[in-house]
């Protein structure tokens, strides 16, 4: 992810980005896919942890 990347006008770009470094302190990781003209897909995965 592009750190301070956005196409808003008021945008800081920063979400993704530390939407990003939480996911992978947490041994996560997080896919995106977008098809132009028919919208974004994220995923997002965490490793399931037992109690």
């Amino acid at each position: 992810f592009d750190p301070f990347f956005t196409t808003r006008q008021n945008g800081s770009g920063l979400g993704l980005t530390i939407v990003h470094r939480i996911i992978n302190q947490h041994g996560g990781t997080i896919e995106v896919k977008s098809a132009l003209g028919k919208g974004t897909q994220v995923d997002i995965f965490l490793p399931s942890v037992l109690k």
